[in-house]
């Protein structure tokens, strides 16, 4: 049995590939560019592009572009994650301004989130599929333009069907961005960094807890909900205008990361699984964040922001503290994340009355909830039996399955029960998640998907022979 660190390529052996060969991607094409005296693959190897054809994709030898410009991209990447994430919890926050102003029940406006997550749900999968051998530039500026149109038709909605309307859209572009963005990141830095980039790529959503849904929670009841859509249309056109300009062209097959380390269609799905129960928990109560933390803590309505504002804080230092220890302890992560989760459920379905235990419980959600997002995704990456935008893809369309669920159950659970009892069905479906990660088979992760040599990490250095978790 090997240990999570094993199963990790080392940073010399990444570093000494990339000291090796330069590769370019044409900044229109995205095709591969070798510079002339510049070493290239040895004889009878297979290019990227014929292994990714083929089902057997090699890793690349080295990152598409340098370090500085990775790191630049990864800002303004990271800072379209913030505009998209707040854009996609921003009804946490705003749903009893919006049930005033369009004359719906709270539960109604539930569907607010219902409409985004099912757009989501279903168009992940098909646009990464659609879009596997386009520039990773140019889909990524399509993502913001459609972003940038359904923020603009929200700020200027003034019917509940408009409202939908608009939320189906941003849905849209959402689903195409997150079925990009994190291999996209990823690919720009060596395998071994995989981890620390797909966490500081998370800094970004994980800020918009702590600037986005408070800003747009106060917006709202200082002025009126309207006002925080026409700033994310604002900045989603900025963003569509920076990525064209700073990020360089290329596609999936010419960044480090095309299949992952240990493909296995059987642990990808209990990693599915996993990704469909956290994310229905979660949303199942913390869409009716504002229901509950009124009625049932009994908060006044104007501390909503200030509340949401400790669990976003708290997220924010978690992922920074986190992306050290992720790339060592991959599946430790998973666990960490899914007990704390479960801590907190407990909390507040016992104490969720008293406000010193409910505050309590908005900071531990903060942790707890960080560690787990990122600890997944790249669980995910590291099995996915096929390329990693597919199997990004796939993971961001069971998490939206989750949201789906969740926030209906949520709804109904709200408008026949109340508030009071939505922690408790949330505490269960996390239950059922650690027990799933706890359980989860160990050794060889290979299937009839997946060849000897074909994950990621075979072009990085073969010290992992198996998987562990």
């Amino acid at each position: 049995m090997t240990t999570d660190a094993d199963d990790v390529p080392t940073e010399a052996t990444v570093a000494r590939s990339h000291d090796e060969t330069h590769i370019y991607a044409s900044p229109v094409s995205g095709d591969p560019l070798v510079l002339p005296g510049e070493a290239t693959a040895p004889p009878g190897s297979v290019s990227g592009t014929a292994a990714g054809d083929a089902g057997t994709a090699a890793a690349p030898l080295a990152p598409p572009v340098s370090p500085a410009r990775a790191n630049v991209v990864l800002v303004a990447l990271a800072v379209s994650a913030f505009l998209f994430v707040t854009n996609e919890i921003a009804p946490m926050g705003l749903i009893p301004s919006m049930a005033a102003d369009l004359g719906r029940s709270e539960a109604q406006l539930g569907m607010a989130v219902t409409v985004f997550a099912m757009a989501v749900m279903f168009a992940t999968l098909p646009l990464a599929m659609l879009t596997t051998r386009m520039v990773r530039r140019w889909v990524l500026v399509g993502a913001l333009v459609i972003f940038t149109a359904g923020a603009f038709l929200a700020a200027n909605a003034d019917t509940y069907a408009a409202l939908l309307f608009a939320r189906a859209l941003t849905g849209v572009a959402h689903a195409l961005f997150w079925a990009v963005v994190v291999p996209a990141a990823a690919g720009m830095f060596p395998l071994v960094r995989r981890g620390r980039s797909v966490a500081r790529l998370s800094l970004g959503p994980a800020s918009a807890g702590v600037v986005g849904l408070p800003a747009a929670t106060y917006l709202a009841q200082q002025t009126h909900w309207h006002t925080p859509f026409w700033i994310l249309a604002a900045g989603g056109a900025l963003l569509a205008v920076l990525v064209a300009v700073v990020m360089p062209s290329f596609r999936t097959h010419q960044g480090t990361m095309v299949r992952g380390e240990f493909p296995s269609l059987r642990k990808f799905i209990r990693v599915m699984a996993v990704t469909g129960l956290m994310t229905a928990a979660m949303q199942l109560t913390w869409t009716f964040f504002a229901p509950y933390y009124t009625e049932v803590t009994g908060f006044a309505d104007g501390t909503v922001s200030i509340l949401l504002l400790v669990g976003g804080f708290t997220g924010v230092v978690t992922t920074w503290m986190v992306a050290r220890f992720l790339d060592r302890w991959p599946v430790k992560a998973v666990v960490l994340g899914l007990a704390l989760l479960l801590v907190m459920w407990t909390g507040l379905s016992l104490g969720g009355q008293f406000k010193p235990v409910a505050v309590a419980m908005i900071a531990l959600q903060g942790i707890s909830w960080s560690v787990l997002v990122i600890a997944v995704v790249n669980w995910a990456l590291r099995h996915s039996p096929w390329t990693v935008d597919i199997g990004n893809a796939t993971y961001a369309t069971l998490f939206n399955v989750g949201n789906v669920i969740g926030s209906r159950v949520g709804a109904i659970m709200l408008g026949a029960w109340g508030a009071r009892w939505l922690p408790v069905a949330s505490w269960l479906l996390v239950a059922v998640a650690l027990g799933l990660v706890l359980t989860m088979p160990r050794g060889a992760g290979r299937t009839r998907w997946s060849r000897p040599g074909a994950g990621a990490g075979a072009g990085v250095g073969a010290g992992a022979a198996s998987a562990k978790g």
